[in-house]
């Protein structure tokens, strides 16, 4: 099962995605979008999973978090997250000599704002929609508006990444309440690393400000939507967002025994779930497959 990465740059932003290419036959296609806290690693066991059943995949970071270079300048509004998403499949679609695909879109945390603006803008080629764990709403971060409105907003925000996120114990502990459950100290390492690169905080504090600014438009698109969240979720909650759950009734809804980090801590159950999801929303299976 061949991994490959492509990188490119959009007007100076620096982006990459890694590729998990099935051996025979591509039956499905899908993309991957991490939160800030997510990187490639995040969703490799899921991801080569599913390319050995004929699912071509695409894992993306978010423009100034992950693998991709950071910098303060970097804009995290999801028009820009949306251009450079597509900007990125089309590449792909070019080296692979394909016209045109439509791709079933994931995403995790506030990754899933991004692909919920994709959905927004090219419908036609967008099969269905996949939010794990979504933030996507103001409200859920609502402790840090007052903070943000503040003419110290970015400051104290400041203050705060450096104490959670730039000491190794407390960003421990933050971990276990991301994943449900401590990781590895290997692993622990890897994203500490990551988050405690230059730049992190004012792009951290950059994403809260432009990341969720969405409009109604974006729930009004008519793709298929299913929500997947974890139990375990110390962050934002043991349950789907009741606003959420307002704004798009119509959706598919799975509550797992994981914590926010579910592609990572549940990657086998969301496998079951998008094989499953890929077929039923693509006409080739007239219901979901469920576990027992």
């Amino acid at each position: 099962m061949p991994v490959s990465r492509v990188r490119l740059s959009f007007q100076g932003i620096r982006v990459q995605a890694h590729i998990y290419e099935p051996e025979g036959e591509v039956l499905y296609r899908a993309l991957f979008v991490s939160s800030p806290m997510g990187d490639p690693a995040s969703w490799a066991h899921l991801l080569t999973e599913l390319s050995q059943k004929g699912i071509l995949c695409v894992s993306a970071d978010l423009p100034g978090f992950g693998a991709n270079p950071v910098s303060k300048l970097v804009p995290q509004d999801n028009d820009t997250r949306t251009r450079i998403l597509w900007g990125i499949l089309d590449e792909i679609e070019y080296k692979r000599g394909e016209g045109q695909s439509k791709w079933h879109l994931i995403g995790h945390g506030s990754g899933a704002a991004a692909v919920m603006t994709m959905a927004l803008y090219q419908p036609d080629s967008t099969l269905s929609r996949v939010l794990l764990n979504p933030v996507m709403d103001r409200r859920q971060i609502s402790p840090l508006h007052p903070i943000l409105r503040t003419g110290f907003g970015e400051k104290i925000f400041t203050a705060l990444c450096k104490h959670f996120i730039g000491k190794e114990k407390p960003f421990s502990r933050l971990l276990t309440r991301l994943y449900g459950s401590p990781r590895t100290k290997e692993r622990a390492q890897s994203l500490y690393k990551m988050m405690n690169r230059k730049a992190i905080a004012p792009s951290l504090f950059r994403n809260i400000k432009e990341g969720y600014q969405l409009t109604d438009d974006v729930y009004a698109v008519s793709a298929p939507v299913m929500i997947i969240w974890g139990a375990n979720d110390r962050i934002f909650g043991g349950q789907i967002p009741a606003r959420l759950l307002k704004r798009l009734p119509g959706a598919e809804k799975h509550v797992l025994n994981c914590g926010h980090m579910c592609m990572e801590t549940a990657p086998n159950d969301i496998g079951d779930y998008l094989r499953g999801w890929f077929a039923f929303s693509e006409g080739k299976a007239t219901n979901v497959v469920k576990k027992k």
